[in-house]
Formats: structure tokens, sequence, C-alpha cells
């Protein structure tokens, strides 16, 4: 399909030529060029509201000033920004914003970033006219648990408000009174409870609305800023980590619109415990009679290498095991997996993950295949017992921007969500049968011949055999066992049959639910066999459960798969590995996480991850009872406290690396603050364990690492920090622009067709296998 070429409007400002896209507004064509025009009440993510009348331009042939932020350009517009009727207007305005605006700069929290303060520096009046009393009142008021308000600052512009209304669409803030009364207050009947508050306080212009953690704390020319990647989910938000003596105090957005669009939720944007808990470990510890006790780091490295090395040289590397993170970067998991494997002899590596089928060379339908941006675009949108709001907060952010543009969202869960609504449709179902849910569609799919496009039509014969396959997941037999609403389904699946576009995702962890075994399969048939997929706003794929789970699996943390999602008897990526490394890998696919919790090795490392809250009491017995127990933390887990040494490692705000989001997106995280005394970025402790074990690794760097990942991992080629840039880029990865420096940016797909997977872009369960899942289908 061809793309639409944008139409652009030429315009002039300040003398300046520019040309915008048809339908923007002047203010944001005038920053194109570098040309600040003040502003309160505008917000680029919010319709214009014109309300607080600071951003007055001359535009000519109009017979008064005009508002910036709602005049639309058009072609051949003059407009000016600095005439002496501009000047005067924006210091009328300024002049009345400070009637009642107290003079408490010095311990206001927004002093030193405070767009009041600037603009009236920039272009207020040298004086004030007024000096009778300005209004007083109970300050602060705590509009909820984490922000408070000051009333007298507030100059109404109404940006929070709007946010709760428009771009949240939840009750919360509002406007009271009228007049010089105007307000900001909370919706009496409705608490402030949105997990999206936070945003509120990052565009209050003036310090209003301000955070209770960061209170009185520092002021802003004191604080250290580190762009860098939210690690508290799978979205991958872009944040600016704002860090004072070595701790973190806050993190703010850094606009990234295809990820986050420019917001952030509560829970990353003030959820610092990771860097700063008391509790973090300082130094390494080693069991002595009995106790964990403190030890150097040449001890605690000495110790695992020699017992590791020891076990797999005597019971071979059957024998030692390897659980990964789905927190640690992706140049950390491929360390991990590969001191596994070359270090160690051993395949025995996994993670805590989903259960996507996966088999010899077989196919695995687990990666996304649309994008978060891509939501914008659909029709329709399908959550089968996904909760974004609670899990993946930015992703429900943007479906309610999609309602906004007319999608409807179907919400099938056990419980209510905060979705409901909003949402065209709710399905509520019993707790674990949300994969009897997903047949059920399904199986009206195919039995009303709903079935649509070329997958389908190239697969007619094979149809019959896949509907056979589920003559136990009729709407009736599922609503009977799930007490669900039959007819709630068949309406359902009517839709999806029938969308322009429809995006159908479903929680990671639903596949682990009793009935989930072929929830990922099966959501993927459904997508394939009504054409929704292979293109914006239309797409199939999980919601992962934390900020690295994708890359930990793309980095080959799974005991049948090498880095890229090749087998590990693939003779072909074994010879390439073995070139790249240096001693050939494992043939033979590995134990998975369940079977190596269930006493199937007797040597463990557990890397940045926590198994003993999955199990029994016998469970930990068993776990505590290995020979050797290794565990490598930023705290004292419930796993490390029966480990035989304890590794101290650093959160992402401590190091350099990359992570992978739910969406493929592969992003640069930066090092914004210090290490802890007495810890060590995992990516360090990995490489000293592989020395100590005399594999003579020379990493000095995270970039190295990454380097490396792109000459072994297919769908990472030519990967690079410097071309992932600023935003990132979706895998399967492809050369970019060549910048001035000479060197190139990457650049990705934004949606996964069904011809990529078909070439083995997405490797998992081959090509023809793919749809009609577990190879129940005819090959094309």
């Amino acid at each position: 399909m061809a793309e639409q070429v944008e139409e652009l409007v030429n315009l002039t400002i300040d003398g300046r030529p520019v040309s915008v896209p048809k339908g923007s507004v002047v203010w944001a064509a005038a920053r194109k060029l570098g040309i600040e025009i003040p502003i309160y009440c505008y917000h680029p993510k919010m319709d214009p509201l014109g309300a607080c009348r600071m951003c007055f331009v001359q535009v000519e042939k109009m017979p008064k000033l005009a508002t910036a932020c709602t005049t639309q350009v058009a072609e051949g517009m003059v407009v000016i920004t600095d005439s002496p009727q501009v000047k005067k207007a924006r210091q009328g305005t300024l002049e009345f914003l400070l009637i009642n605006h107290p003079l408490d700069c010095p311990i206001c929290d927004k002093g030193g970033e405070c767009d009041l303060q600037d603009f009236t520096l920039r272009y207020g009046p040298g004086a004030s006219r007024f000096d009778l009393s300005k209004r007083h009142f109970q300050k602060p008021i705590p509009v909820n648990e984490q922000i408070l308000l000051d009333r007298e600052r507030c100059i109404a512009c109404q940006r929070c408000v709007r946010f709760c209304q428009d771009v949240a669409m939840e009750d919360g803030l509002v406007m009271q009174e009228r007049g010089f009364r105007t307000e900001v207050g909370v919706e009496p009947s409705a608490p402030f409870d949105s997990i999206f508050s936070g945003n509120v306080v990052e565009m209050c212009p003036v310090g209003a609305l301000t955070a209770k953690s960061y209170r009185f704390v520092a002021r802003p020319w004191e604080l250290k800023r580190g762009a860098t990647v939210c690690g508290q989910c799978a979205v991958g938000c872009n944040v600016l980590a704002d860090v004072r003596v070595d701790k973190l105090l806050r993190q703010y957005s850094r606009t990234n619109d295809d990820i986050d669009d420019g917001f952030l939720c509560d829970r990353g944007r003030w959820n610092t415990d990771l860097a700063n808990s008391p509790e973090r470990l300082r130094q390494p510890l080693i069991r002595r009679d009995g106790k964990l006790q403190s030890a150097t780091w040449d001890e605690a490295i000495a110790l695992v290498a020699r017992s590791l090395g020891e076990i797999a040289q005597r019971d071979g590397g059957e024998a030692v095991g390897g659980i990964g993170s789905t927190h640690t970067t992706n140049e950390e998991a491929y360390l991990f997996q590969k001191l596994l494997r070359v270090g160690l002899g051993t395949n025995n590596v996994d993670h805590f993950h989903g259960r996507f089928p996966q088999g010899d060379n077989d196919a695995q339908p687990w990666v996304w295949s649309d994008s978060i941006a891509g939501l914008e675009r659909a029709s329709h949108i399908v959550l089968l017992g996904a909760d974004p709001y609670l899990r993946q907060p930015i992703i429900d952010l943007r479906i309610r921007k999609a309602i906004r543009r007319g999608a409807r969202v179907w919400v099938v869960s056990p419980a209510a969500n905060r979705l409901d609504r909003l949402a065209a449709g709710a399905i509520r179902y019993q707790a674990g049968q949300v994969g009897a849910v997903a047949r059920a569609l399904l199986q009206v799919t195919l039995s009303e011949r709903l079935t649509r496009g070329a997958f389908a039509e190239q697969r007619q014969a094979s149809l019959a055999e896949r509907l056979a396959g589920l003559a136990d997941a009729t709407p009736e037999a599922v609503s009977a066992a799930a007490g669900c609403d039959a007819e709630a389904l068949r309406t359902l699946a009517r839709e999806i049959a029938g969308a322009k576009g429809a995006v159908i995702l479903y929680d990671e962890m639903a596949t682990r639910e009793a009935t989930g075994e072929t929830l990922a399969a099966d959501a993927l048939d459904l997508a394939l066999l009504t054409d929704n997929f292979g293109r914006a706003g239309a797409g199939v794929g999980p919601l992962l459960e934390d900020n690295n789970s994708l890359g930990a699996r793309d980095m080959g943390l799974l005991p049948g798969s090498l880095p890229g999602y090749r087998a590990v008897d693939d003779e072909q990526a074994r010879a390439e590995l073995s070139a790249a490394w240096g001693v050939r890998t494992p043939e033979a696919a590995g134990l998975d996480y369940d079977a190596m919790l269930a006493g199937g090795v007797k040597a463990l490392y557990v890397l940045g991850a926590n198994p003993a809250t999955h199990l029994s009491e016998e469970g930990r017995a068993a776990l505590a009872g290995l020979e050797f127990l290794v565990v490598q933390d930023l705290f004292l887990t419930e796993t490390a406290k029966l480990a035989a040494v304890v590794l101290p490692a650093v959160s992402y705000t401590e190091k350099d690396g990359t992570f992978t989001n739910t969406e493929r997106c592969v992003q640069v995280v930066r090092k914004a603050m210090l290490e802890l005394p007495g810890a060590r970025a995992d990516w360090q402790i990995l490489r000293d364990v592989a020395n100590a074990l005399g594999l003579g690794w020379t990493y000095s760097n995270s970039a190295q690492i990454l380097a490396e990942i792109g000459r072994t991992t297919p769908i990472y080629a030519g990967v690079s920090r410097h071309g992932l840039g600023q935003t990132g880029a979706r895998w399967p990865l492809a050369p970019g622009a060549t910048e001035a420096d000479g060197q190139r940016t990457l650049s990705g797909s934004p949606f996964l067709t069904w011809e990529m997977l078909a070439q083995g872009v997405a490797k998992g369960r081959g090509s023809d296998q793919l749809a009609l899942s577990a190879g129940r289908g005819e090959q094309a």
C-alpha cells in the first residue's frame, strides 16, 4: 500500500519561511523554527483551548491579535511574534496573572523550572502596578495520596483538569467557582485515584500542583538529569531520571510518541525503591556455618566459579542450570546464557514466563505483531484476560486515545476493569477460563464461516479439521463451563471478523492458567483467519510481564533456543556461534524453569529472579537442599536467603544497556547515577565469573556486548547504541538513514506480516504451521 503524502502548508514567521502539515497551529510552526511563543493553557497532546491569552501573535491581514495555539496555519500566512502590540499584550496577561500570585519562589518546588517565573523574566513587566493584598488560602490541600495543591499559585490554565477529562478520561480534578474565584478542586463524588495522576504535576506550568515525595527536597539546579528508559513494566516509557547526591528523586516523561506519547504512570514516576531502598545489598555474602556472612568480591567470585565448574566437570553440564531475569538488560541476559552454554556446557537456562508453544524448529506465536502507536488506528481492540491499567498503564492510556478516535473496545476479563465504562462491551468469566473463551471465539469464526483474507483462502482445506478440533468450544459449552454470556461471545467474534482493523491482546501470564495452554496460538489463528494481521491498526500479541520480558527471550534465555530463536540443534546456528564464541554449544534441549526447580539439577545460578515465590514449602526446602545455589540480585530475596552465595547487583538507573519492550522496540538504557557502593552491574559480575572459569572475556562496557549481539543474533543484526538513538527501533532491525557523521541509524518494521514470519524473522513454530496451531493445520 502506497503511503499517503502529507500535505504541507507554507508560511512565514518573523521573516523566516517554514512548511508544516496542514492543520497545524501557528505555535507548532514557530517551534519548528526554534521561535518561542509562550504558552500556559496549550499542551501539544490536547486540543487547543485559548484560555490563557499568553500566546498572542500578529497575523498579517487579521484586524486583531490571534492566539498561536488555536490559529491554524494557512498558505502564505505571515506571522509576527515580537511586534510592539504582541509584547504589550503579553505584558498585560502576565500582569493580571501576577496580581494574586504569591511571591514565594524561594520556597516553591517549581522555582527554577517554572514557566510563570521564566516568562515573567522574558516577557513580563519590570514592576507591578498593584500593591493591594493578595488572596490567601489554606495550604497545602492534598488532592490524593501523592499530590498537594497550593490554590493561590494556580493560574487557571486548566491543563490538569483537561488531562483528567480528555486524556485519562477519568473523574478527578475540576474547575470550581467562577471569575477571579476560579480554582482547581477535586470532584466531590469521585476521588482522584488515577494511576496517571502524576502527569498533572509535570504539566502544571506553576507550583500549584506538587508531589509529596519531592516537596522541599531539592532545587532543579541541584539535580543531575539522565535520559533513560523506565524499568517498571513492559511498556518501556522514556524518562528523565532526576538524581541528587546519588539518590533518585523522581522520573519525568521524555516524549517518545511511538511508545509513551509523552506521558508516564505513577508507578514509573514515583517508585524509586529499586535505586534508593536501604534494604539494598552492599556486599557479597557467603554461607558459613549455616549463616550468610559478608565476603569480598574475590572470595565470592572464586567460590561461584569453582563450585559450578566442579559440579559440571563431575556430573556433566546437565547437572547445572540457570534461571535468568526479565529485569536485566539484553546484554546481561545474553552473557548469562552464554556463560551457561559456553562455560558450563548446558542448555539448562530459562526464566519465568508465559507458556507459549515451542518445539523442534517450531514457531512461537508470542510476538505482538503490531505496535503501541498502532492501537490508535484500530477500529476494534479486544483485551483477553488483560488489565493494562494495572500492569501496562500507558498502553491503557493509548487505548483510551483510540476510544476517543472511535475504536470499539471489548474487555474480556474475570473481574471489573477501569475500562469497562468506556468499552463497547464487557464479558465476565470465571477466573482461569480465558483460554476457553479464546477457543469459543475461534469456533464461532469457523462455524459461521467468518474467515476472510488471503491467509484463510489458502488454507480452506484445513479449516474443517481445525473446526472439528474445537467441538468442545461452542459458545454454549464455554458459557456453561466459564460462566460467561454465549451470545456476547458470538457478537464479539462477529465484530472481530468484520472489523476494519482489530487488535487482540492477551496477558502473558494468562497462558499459564489451566485453559491457557493454547491461548497464544488460538489468538494468533483468530487474527490471521479474520485478516487482522500484517498492517498498522490490526494484530495480535501478548502484553508481557516485565520491562525486559521479550528481551530475555530474544537473547536465548530458553532451554530450546539460541539467541534470536534459532533452535539449539540448528547446525548452521551452532556453527556460527562456535566461530563467534570459540566453543561448540550443546545440541540437546535443556530443562525448563519448572523442571530445574523440581530437582532436575544439582547446582543453580539465579540471576535477578525470585523463584522461591513460585514454590511450596516443600519446593523451597528442595531449593535450599541443592548442592550449590548462587543468587545475583539487588535485595536479599526469599531465594537469596537460601543461597550459598549472594552477589549484589545494581538497578537499571545505575547501568548502561538496552531493553526490548512488549512491542519489540529495542531502546537504550543510560546510566543516570553512580552504582551503590559495593554492588556491581550484572554484566560485570558475569564477566568476572566467566574469567574465573578461564573463558577470558574482555568486555569493558555494555556497548561491546551489544555489538556482539548484533553479530550473532539475526533479528538484532547491526544493532548499536548510536543506531538506536534516543527512541529505539523495533526488530527485525534494518539500516536506516546515514547521518552527517557517516554513521547509520536503525529502523524497524512497525508491524510484522505473515511473510516476515514465514521467512523466519520470528522463528518459533515454523512458517507453515505458525497458524492452525501445533501443526493441526495443513501446510501451505
